[in-house]
């Protein structure tokens, strides 16, 4: 086990011997909670296996081991109130695990679609909006040397909620290591992946402009209360309902907006709440704009925390700054204090 500065160290007999409780499968792997003799929780990520039968490399071999350990170096350094805390990591030929800080108030996703939820406010859903991209900005300015550091995977099931309320972006940086396809299995069915992607189904979605493309899509899932592509429904990832749009939802949100019945885009949990009309049609717009069908139209994610804040006004500003980022000296350009600070 390599753990991170400031980390609790454990044995790999001690998560082993963990009681443990499956989170939930991804295109990456498979998520545990897993809780230590000490009665500490803790979340593992088990890396997925490329499908091929006995001897098939894993979606993180592909890359070797050296590339992969200097991979977790530089995600074991991200420190930011909203990002998910990569903790420690297990290498070894037929087994990788990585360990992450436990949220326990579960995802976005659960949050808007799981049974027997409690419906979401516009507070907390503006609260999130706001943290997650908080959280994917300092990911994009973090570490500038070439190639650049996406998330990859976003979506609302990676964006998860800490004891607090806020929102902690999860699963970043992965998309780096999978294999042509783990990418395609990630594609298959995720309606929050770039058009620019779509041509090429096994590859991987690690640029900024297409993690913008992802939250844009996250944010009109936060507007609509709609999944993001009727796949998510029709495959039982809701619970099994029955997924709300006939088409993917940027397209349908774009195309509803066009024909000028903007009012009907948003979710009706929403209309209950009294003179939030224009924030709403504040935030269609910036996900609009991050979805737009041209890279280059897309604003970059700095500027949409930006305008997210410009939407919330006073709540924003008690936002936290992020940590500095001294650490990434030895490994990558680190962004100017002052792009810190606005993170």
């Amino acid at each position: 086990m390599v753990f991170f500065e400031g980390m609790k160290r454990f044995e790999l007999e001690d998560l082993l011997r963990a009681s443990a409780e499956m989170l939930g499968k991804g295109g990456y792997g498979t998520a545990y909670k897993a809780v230590l003799d000490d009665g500490s929780a803790v979340a593992v990520k088990r890396l997925r296996e490329a499908a091929g039968g006995a001897g098939a490399q894993s979606s993180s071999s592909a890359v070797g081991r050296r590339e992969f350990e200097q991979h977790m170096d530089i995600l074991g350094r991200l420190r930011h109130p909203h990002l998910v805390s990569l903790r420690a990591y297990y290498y070894a030929r037929d087994e990788k695990l990585l360990v992450y800080d436990y949220m326990p108030d579960g995802s976005l996703f659960s949050l808007l679609h799981g049974p027997g939820r409690t419906p979401l406010d516009w507070v907390a859903r503006l609260r999130i909006a706001g943290g997650a991209a908080r959280g994917l900005a300092y990911i994009h300015q973090a570490c500038r040397s070439s190639p650049k550091l996406a998330h990859g995977n976003v979506k609302s099931s990676n964006i998860l909620i800490d004891k607090s309320g806020a929102a902690r972006v999860g699963d970043f940086g992965l998309a780096a290591l999978a294999t042509g396809a783990a990418a395609a299995a990630i594609a298959r069915g995720n309606g929050y992946r770039a058009p620019e992607l779509a041509a090429d189904g096994r590859k991987a979605a690690t640029s900024h402009k297409a993690d913008v493309y992802s939250f844009g899509v996250l944010l009109l899932e936060l507007l609509t209360g709609k999944y993001p592509s009727p796949a998510y429904g029709q495959e039982g990832l809701c619970g099994g309902a029955a997924a709300a749009a006939t088409a993917d939802l940027p397209r349908w949100v774009h195309s509803v907006v066009r024909e000028e019945w903007t009012a009907e885009v948003f979710d009706l949990e929403l209309m209950r709440y009294k003179d939030i009309e224009e924030e709403l049609v504040a935030m269609l717009q910036i996900a609009m704009a991050c979805t737009a069908a041209s890279p280059e139209q897309r604003p970059k994610m700095a500027a949409v925390v930006k305008m997210i804040d410009d939407v919330r006004g006073a709540e924003a500003s008690t936002a936290a700054a992020s940590p500095s980022l001294d650490s990434f000296e030895s490994v990558s350009d680190s962004p100017s204090a002052s792009d810190a600070a606005s993170l």
